[in-house]
Parts: structure tokens; C-alpha cells; sequence
């Protein structure tokens, strides 16, 4: 399993539109948002941003708890179904390009 090498949570709302992470001279902003017409979209697209970190970290762990079933992923059981979506997010977070269809490593 690779690493993650993003940087390091936790990440938060540091003014309009804005993600940081650290304080003080150590803060880094992660991104910064636009947005067009409707705000309401723009304000929960920064919501998931500030999350990601403790989104990845939960899905890492609901993975391992997952594998420990041996679940097949090619198996229709909803355990398999699910191991497999968290496998792919994981994969994508890491940067790893899958083809279309194919299963997470």
C-alpha cells in the first residue's frame, strides 16, 4: 500500500473559501475555492475538502476491518461491494489511475 503524501490533517476553513492546514508561520493553504451564482454549493465542496484527511483515515480503517473478511472482490455480498469502493477511493486519493471497471487493488 503507497503512502499518502498529502499534507498532513488536520485541514480547515480558514476564511472565505479558503483550506489551511498548520498555524501561525507553519500554515499552508491547502486550496481555495471559487464559486459562481449559488454559494450553496461552493460552501459544501469546502466542507468535503476540510474533511478529506479524516475521510481518507476512516475509509483506510473501514478497509482493514473489511479485508480481514477475505471478501472476494468480484463477489456481489454487500461487504465486497463495499471493500471495493473503499479500495478505489483509497487507490484515487493516492493518485493511482485505474482503468474503468476494473477492481481496487
Amino acid at each position: 500500500m503507497t503512502a499518502p503524501t498529502f499534507t498532513p490533517a488536520p485541514w480547515r476553513r480558514a476564511g472565505h473559501r479558503s483550506i489551511a492546514a498548520g498555524v501561525g508561520i507553519s500554515r499552508v493553504t491547502i486550496c481555495e475555492l471559487y464559486s459562481w451564482g449559488n454559494c450553496s454549493e461552493a460552501d459544501a465542496n469546502e466542507a468535503l475538502i476540510a474533511a478529506a484527511p479524516d475521510l481518507f483515515a476512516a475509509a483506510e480503517a473501514a478497509a482493514a476491518v473489511l479485508a480481514k473478511g477475505k471478501w472476494r472482490l468480484d463477489s456481489p455480498d454487500p461487504e465486497a461491494v463495499a471493500l471495493c469502493k473503499l479500495l478505489r477511493a483509497l487507490d484515487l486519493a493516492r493518485g493511482v489511475v485505474l482503468a474503468p471497471g476494473r477492481p481496487a487493488s
